[in-house]
């Protein structure tokens, strides 16, 4: 198993010393320089996924109660849906939907309680400071919270350090909108629109939104999307968004620039709605590596499904059976890798987080 050395927040790679080494600096990560080991008469050994990429059965519970119990206090998680994982500070930050609010926990100390960031004054509309449903969360580069209310349609923004009383600033208005992402580098924010079946997008220090995937009715045209449940724009290897299309039970990819009249690229599911392995039922999530492996959250099957490029049909990594056990899931939501490849599941009918290690790359 290659021990990360350091890691290149920039392309997200991490490297392996295994001989004497050197600390130095090196500049060009997104936010800042980093401390680097640095070998001496040796080229370091890169360390990447791959398609025999394998992962422990077993997870750790990261946040909210291992034995999937509900509740309203820091200890504990109600119906979590999205996460964000804030790398620099080693925070992820919670969508807890049911408890109508967002919640941050450091990963130093994950037995510890989590802390509010935003909400948890009561399941309501009325004010900036209330929410309905959590269904996104991210942050920006100045670590601006955006928090997608499907309930009340709308996205809220809270500045940094924000607490529960905190008010938001409306940026938009849109009929359901549901998982939300950022694209770092420019601060783009992207918008997957349950009720007009589209994606939509806002540049930053605007309030105009642009389509770049579907809005053509509900259907499953390659130019059309039924419900997407959430939204990956991969800035770093693709250059591409996907789109959790959840109600035609498939991850489409579309090219940078794409608008409402492009076609996308089915890259994970697109057969009816199932358990088998050239199918998905009720995908929430989706990402990509550098390989463009595609990994998607099968809700509906509480599993976690690896599509390889071109593939017809994917393999499961973890879950696969529903129950409360530590190898076990129950309806999983929004998934994530960390710098050293861990595996991150926000396992939405357990109230809680999980991490499974890698086992082997």
């Amino acid at each position: 198993m290659c021990q990360t050395a350091n890691y290149y927040e920039q392309i997200r790679i991490c490297s392996l010393y295994s001989e004497k080494y050197s600390v130095g600096q090196i500049s060009g990560g997104i936010n800042q320089a980093s401390s680097v080991l640095e070998m001496k008469n040796r080229e370091p050994t890169i360390c990447v996924l791959s398609s025999q990429s394998t992962w422990s059965q077993s997870a750790i519970t990261l946040a909210g109660n291992s034995a999937g119990i509900s509740g309203p206090d820091g200890s504990h998680l109600y119906i979590p849906i999205p996460f964000y994982y804030d790398q620099p500070n080693n925070l992820i930050i919670v969508g807890d939907n049911g408890n109508s609010r967002v919640i941050q926990f450091h990963l130093n100390n994950p037995s510890s309680n989590g802390t509010v960031i935003a909400g948890g004054n009561g399941y309501s509309c009325t004010s900036l400071n209330q929410f309905h449903n959590t269904v996104g969360v991210a942050l920006d580069s100045s670590r601006h919270l955006y928090v997608s209310d499907s309930g009340c349609n709308r996205i809220l923004m809270f500045p940094p350090n924000s607490n529960s009383s905190t008010f938001g600033v409306l940026i938009i208005s849109l009929s359901i909108p549901e998982g939300i992402f950022i694209n770092p580098l420019t601060d783009d924010l992207y918008v997957a629109v349950y009720s007009t079946s589209s994606v939509v997008m806002i540049a930053k220090n605007n309030t105009v939104s642009v389509v770049v995937a579907g809005a053509n009715g509900g259907g499953n045209g390659l130019n059309q999307l039924y419900q997407p449940n959430s939204v990956y724009f991969d800035y770093l290897y693709t250059n591409s968004l996907y789109v959790t299309d959840t109600g035609n039970n498939r991850v489409l990819k579309f090219p940078s620039g794409s608008t409402s009249l492009t076609n996308g690229t089915i890259v994970a599911g697109g057969s009816s709605s199932g358990s088998g392995s050239n199918q998905l039922s009720n995908p929430r999530a989706s990402l990509v590596d550098m390989n463009g492996i595609v990994y998607v959250s099968d809700g509906g099957n509480n599993r976690i499904q690896r599509w390889l490029p071109g593939a017809s049909s994917g393999d499961t990594i973890v879950g696969g059976v529903t129950g409360t056990a530590s190898n076990q899931l129950t309806f999983t939501e929004s998934i994530l890798f960390n710098e050293n490849y861990q595996l991150l599941v926000v396992d939405r009918g357990n109230n809680r987080i999980q991490i499974f290690n890698i086992t082997a790359y």
